[in-house]
């Protein structure tokens, strides 16, 4: 089986859609079509592929929607809107001339008939494709009649207000879909467009598609990891944030795995490919987003068969309100004219994309939250859900961090410890500094500052005042020549010296949403009987938060793959 995926231009109706959908789905070669209206994306699996099969698709594409194209994926093309944009607008403006002016018939008559062409052009167009290739029943064909009737009745401003309303529904439409694609797309920020490749005649800056398995990479601090791979040489701390939800940085150094997405912040890392872009942790969490629509809901398959047979069920009782009324001796011009309503006013576009916008623009929303559904079948599924399990950081807490408090070493102050962690922290830029200096204020001269140095996912190195002193992880102070310990969690926590001597640890947490008490009381009305919480934090922190919370139970000291 062969996929290949499609870009689908200037298409603005929901039911050419599904018609063009059915009709390439249809073709002997063709396993499997899916057409996104939303994402403007088309995926075909075929049993047997040629070289004329994206002519054979845009033949397709065309009879049913004119001005439609098909094109490989990596070729996007703009829409070309404008330009219709400009001749409607031009017809409502001379509509508007006649019904402000006095003019003398024939010229206001003619003038109106100049502007319904100018307004319904691009409908007329369409329809004539239409009834070529014989869609008599489809969209444009059925809008045409209906003002084309108007116009026999001798309404003109209903005709083009008729056509003109129909395409500010087209352009609403467009626009809803537009924000909704682009509160998922948001994510293509964690990518960045080009990589610092190392190659024997210097470092050349390159597309992410022009990197290959097993090339060295150079990222700079404040610069995203542009593909998965492996530290060669370097030590910094990564904010991984975006991609697993964790709040506190990650301390990596040769040797260790870093993805796609995580934000260098200190250290010069060279890092060796392991996966290319296609294959990349952002790779498979965009492909996951722009899947979700091709997994439908058991309403959108509905609403898409339904479609299909409501338009003749609406042609016929159109005829039937004009012919039925007309044989019981009714005036035929007044029930011509309501029949030419109804079929207005059931045009089947609405109807085909009010499911499918309605899943889409939830799946849209809940991205822009932090929240990822495979597709609108699982959203579907929602209102089955009985147990639900949690990760903490970012999630249940607020991924920010915070003091939690200052354990002094025996003998020492509380006062002296946090005189000791600010000055250690002053002028660090880690988020345990920043902690620190939200929560601490002691008094600092900058003066006194003789050296200080950072060390990547270690600690700082300073003398002050004429003292030196360490503060960071416990391996750290183990390299400074101290191996003591209190218990202390030191996956959260960090460590200080004064002149060799230990003086004690500060510990480190975000806190709970003050949202999720409500939110998960909320959950229970709904029907949700258990929840547990996921966390990689020690047993004792993580008991805490599940106990909090009332949840009804917990897994902690858990590696990401282990969440899964």
């Amino acid at each position: 089986m062969i996929i290949r995926e499609y870009n689908v231009n200037n298409l603005d109706c929901a039911g050419c859609s599904a018609k063009i959908e059915g009709k390439i789905a249809n073709l002997a070669e063709v396993k499997q079509a899916n057409l996104d209206f939303i994402n403007k994306r088309l995926v075909i699996r075929y049993n047997d592929i040629n070289d004329k099969a994206l002519e054979k698709l845009n033949r397709i594409a065309s009879s049913i929607e004119p001005g439609v194209s098909i094109t490989e994926k990596e070729e996007v093309l703009k829409a070309g809107k404008s330009r219709y944009a400009r001749v409607i607008f031009s017809g409502l403006i001379l509509w508007l001339i006649v019904l402000l002016t006095s003019l003398p018939e024939p010229v206001s008559t003619i003038l109106l008939l100049i502007s319904y062409f100018l307004v319904a052009g691009r409908v007329i167009f369409s329809a004539i494709r239409e009834v070529i290739s014989r869609q008599l029943l489809a969209e444009h064909f059925l809008m045409s009649i209906a003002s084309i009737g108007a116009i026999y009745l001798g309404e003109y401003t209903e005709a083009i207000a008729v056509i003109a309303l129909y395409e500010l529904g087209q352009y609403l439409e467009a626009k809803a879909v537009s924000r909704s694609r682009g509160a998922i797309s948001s994510i293509v920020s964690l990518k960045p467009e080009l990589a610092h490749l190392k190659t024997n005649d210097g470092i050349q800056d390159v597309k992410l598609g022009a990197v290959k398995q097993g090339d060295l990479l150079l990222v700079y601090p404040g610069e995203r990891i542009p593909l998965d791979g492996r530290i060669m040489k370097g030590e910094s701390s990564l904010d991984t944030s975006g991609i697993s939800g964790e709040s506190a940085p990650l301390a990596v150094q040769a040797g260790d795995e870093v993805y796609a997405g995580c934000l260098n912040q200190s250290g010069l890392l060279e890092l060796q490919v392991s996966h290319i872009e296609s294959e990349s942790m952002v790779a498979r969490i965009l492909s996951l987003i722009d899947n979700a629509a091709s997994r439908k809901s058991r309403q959108e398959r509905f609403i898409t068969r339904f479609a299909r047979i409501y338009t003749p069920i609406v042609v016929s009782l159109a005829l039937i309100v004009f012919i039925l009324p007309t044989l019981l001796g009714f005036p035929a011009a007044v029930w011509f004219k309501r029949s030419l309503v109804f079929l207005i006013v059931s045009c089947p576009c609405a109807l085909v994309i009010s499911i499918p916008l309605t899943y889409y623009i939830g799946i849209g929303i809940a991205a822009r939250n932090g929240i990822i559904f495979k597709g609108s079948l699982y959203l579907d599924g929602l209102r089955q859900i009985r147990s639900l399990v949690f990760d903490k950081t970012g999630t249940l807490t607020s991924g920010k961090l915070k003091l939690e408090a200052l354990h002094p070493a025996e003998g020492i102050n509380e006062a002296e410890l946090s005189q000791a962690l600010y000055i250690c922290e002053q002028n660090s830029c880690h988020p345990y500094a920043q902690a620190v200096k939200e929560s601490i204020c002691r008094d600092y001269d900058s003066a006194l500052l003789n050296d200080f140095s950072e060390l990547s996912g270690k600690g700082v190195r300073l003398d002050y005042d004429n003292i030196s002193y360490r503060a960071g992880s416990q391996n750290f102070l183990k390299e400074e020549g101290y191996s003591g310990s209190n218990g202390i969690d030191e996956q959260s926590s960090i460590f200080v010296l004064k002149d060799g001597h230990y003086l004690g640890s500060a510990s480190f947490s975000d806190e709970i949403k003050p949202s999720m008490f409500k939110s998960l009381k909320a959950l229970r009305k709904l029907g949700v009987k258990t929840m547990y919480m996921l966390s990689g934090d020690k047993q004792a922190k993580a008991e805490q938060v599940s106990r909090e919370l009332l949840l009804d139970g917990f897994k902690s000291e858990l590696l990401p793959a282990e969440k899964l």
